[in-house]
C-alpha cells in the first residue's frame, strides 16, 4: 500500500458508508483526512440493497452538483451490495453506472478495510470465518440492522448466531474498550444477551485503512 504523504485529500470529495463514520471522523480530527467535502450514507444499508443503491447514488449526485470539478473517492466494500434479485451486481457496478471520476477504496467489506484477511486470521487464531466482526459503528447500529432492517426477533437471533459464530470481535481502533467495559457495560450485556455471543475487543491501528485511502487517492492523480 502507498505510504506517500505528499498527496492531499483537500481537493477530493469522499462518499463513505456511515458504518465507518467513527473511523473517518477520527481521521479528519487527527488531520489525516483534510477533505472538506465528506458525505455519509446511513449505516447498515447492506441489509437493504435497494436502499443502499438509492442512498449511494444520492450522495454521489450531491457531491457532483456541489463540487462538479472534484473527483470522488468512495469508501465502500466490494461486497457490501449483494442482492438475490441481481446476483452479479456489486458496489462497483453501481459506481461504473454513475459515471467517470469515481475511485473506490479497495476492500471486501468495511471491516476488511480495517483488518485484512491475514490480520483477521491472526486475531481469531485461524477461525476468521467463525467470528462476527464488529467495528465501533456496528456497536452503535446493530439493533437497527438486525431488528429494524432484517426484522429479527430473539428466536431469529438464536437461530443465526450461536453455533455458527464463536464470538463477536470488535476491531477497536479508537480505544473504546475501556469505555464500553466500564461506562457502557449494559450495552455489551444487551448485545451478549441478544446474540448469545461473547463480545471481545481487539485493539488495532488504522494503518491499513489509511494505506487503502492513500492508494485510492494515488489512483485519482494518475
Amino acid at each position: 500500500m502507498i505510504e506517500q504523504t505528499s498527496l492531499s485529500f483537500g481537493d477530493y470529495c469522499i462518499v463513505s458508508c456511515g458504518m465507518l463514520h467513527p473511523e473517518m471522523t477520527h481521521l479528519v480530527e487527527s488531520g489525516f483526512l483534510n477533505s472538506k467535502h465528506l458525505y455519509f450514507t446511513p449505516p447498515g444499508l447492506h441489509a437493504l440493497p435497494e436502499k443502499l443503491e438509492q442512498h449511494l447514488l444520492s450522495r454521489l449526485t450531491q457531491a457532483r452538483e456541489s463540487f462538479p470539478d472534484h473527483k470522488i473517492i468512495v469508501v465502500y466494500g466490494k461486497k457490501c451490495y449483494i442482492s438475490s434479485d441481481e446476483p452479479l451486481k456489486r458496489v462497483d457496478s453501481i459506481l461504473e453506472a454513475a459515471g467517470q471520476g469515481i475511485i473506490r477504496v479497495q476492500g471486501e467489506y468495511g471491516y476488511d478495510m480495517l483488518a485484512g484477511f491475514e490480520d483477521r486470521q491472526r486475531i481469531s487464531g485461524g477461525r476468521q470465518g467463525k467470528i462476527l466482526w464488529f467495528t465501533p459503528g456496528w456497536l452503535k447500529s446493530w439493533k437497527t440492522i438486525y431488528q429494524r432492517y432484517f426484522r429479527w426477533d430473539e428466536a431469529d437471533a438464536n437461530a443465526n448466531f450461536p453455533g455458527y459464530y464463536d464470538k463477536i470481535i470488535v476491531l477497536d481502533s479508537l480505544n473504546l474498550e475501556a469505555v464500553y467495559t466500564t461506562q457502557r457495560v449494559e450495552e455489551i450485556l444487551e448485545l451478549f444477551d441478544w446474540t448469545g455471543l461473547e463480545v471481545e475487543f481487539h485493539a488495532i491501528t488504522l494503518k491499513r485503512f489509511k494505506g487503502l485511502l492513500m492508494d485510492a487517492l494515488s489512483q485519482t492523480v494518475r
